[in-house]
């Protein structure tokens, strides 16, 4: 927070609205199971086992004292210590803003109340594309499936079934084919050599005559 507020004030600004939206839908969160409307069950509530109930226990103490660890001095790129400030005149408004997120919370959420319903009606289309997730995961979707693979990887699959490899079984087949034809060469027949050797021996004899008798 005091780095932000010394080099960028819209990262600074936008750290302080995050820190007193997460106070208030976390106190929301906690308002709603714990105070809210009474919900029926099917089956009673019980706690949770000891399987579940203990790393919980375990990282709600690592919660309240692990801001007193100095991470600082323990983790660091070049060997040396981090030096960190405490900053009063910034702990102070922010630590109030998320307490104001908190109050806000209580005066929605621990009891039943219209104010939610009348504040969702307000905002209309901004309510509705945030429940959605302002359609992120819609834009997602299209891009991914109608241009990324319909667009994209759709024709690269063409190229690479049709093309490549049409290609390599091509050449395999030629070399198939070729081998086929030439394999009686290498039969173990000697009167197939000899005949070979001979058509070789008078290929050999006529290419002589030709280049050098004239």
């Amino acid at each position: 927070m005091v780095a932000a507020y010394y080099n960028n004030k819209l990262i600074f600004f936008v750290a302080v609205f995050v820190a007193g939206l997460t106070a208030f839908y976390m106190s929301r969160l906690f308002f709603t199971v714990f105070f809210g409307k009474k919900t029926h069950y099917h089956h009673a509530p019980h706690e949770s086992p000891l399987v579940m109930s203990i790393p919980l226990l375990f990282l709600a103490l690592m919660s309240v004292v692990s801001g007193y660890i100095p991470f600082h001095n323990i983790i660091t790129t070049d060997g040396l210590h981090i030096v960190t400030h405490f900053h009063w005149g910034i702990a102070i408004p922010v630590t109030l803003i998320a307490f104001t997120g908190i109050f806000i919370a209580y005066l929605f959420y621990y009891k039943e109340s219209t104010v939610p319903d009348k504040i969702v009606k307000s905002l209309k289309g901004f309510y509705t594309a945030a429940y959605n997730k302002f359609y992120i995961d819609e834009v997602y979707m299209f891009v991914t499936k109608k241009i990324l693979f319909n667009l994209v990887s759709k024709p690269i699959a063409w190229f690479d079934r049709n093309v490549i490899d049409a290609s390599m079984n091509g050449i395999a087949k030629v070399t198939m084919f070729s081998s086929e034809s030439i394999k009686e060469l290498q039969s173990g027949q000697i009167q197939k050599y000899a005949f070979v050797f001979l058509l070789g021996t008078i290929g050999l004899s006529i290419l002589v005559l030709f280049f050098f008798i004239r």
